[in-house]
């Protein structure tokens, strides 16, 4: 099953310890359109929401996240954007992946970037210091 942006989204929130009514509350002053409901359904993937108003979501949860979270722990917490590029997994390889693993959730890459960034994000020393127990 392929992972979507709002699985990463709930998976960003959850790790930040934030809730859906305060992450809603930020998206409505962003101008998100989409009562709580809605939202909540968003995040469980009950319905779906434009790439706009998804990237409006993930948006308002980075920027919490930015709020409550240290930044070395921030920088590998973050919600998708609606261009964000996952690795594909190898034949035969499952959720055990350790690529995907250490991308949890989704680096988000710029559209064309090339997939050598992917590599030099997770040789960063911020990236393996995190998924090192915090030793940089």
């Amino acid at each position: 099953m392929s992972r979507m942006q709002h699985d990463d989204t709930l998976r960003a929130m959850e790790f930040a310890g934030l809730s859906v009514y305060e992450t809603w509350m930020h998206y409505c002053n962003m101008g998100g359109a989409g009562d709580y409901f809605e939202f909540d359904a968003y995040l469980h993937g009950i319905v779906r929401l434009d790439a706009e108003d998804a990237d409006v979501v993930s948006q308002a949860v980075n920027e919490l996240v930015d709020d409550v979270l240290p930044a070395e722990q921030s920088r590998v917490s973050r919600a998708p954007y609606s261009w964000t590029r996952y690795p594909e997994p190898a034949a035969g390889r499952g959720d055990d992946d350790p690529v995907r693993a250490l991308t949890s959730p989704g680096v988000p890459l710029p559209p064309g970037a090339p997939l050598e960034l992917l590599g030099e994000i997770l040789g960063s020393s911020v990236l393996n210091g995190s998924v090192a127990g915090g030793r940089a």
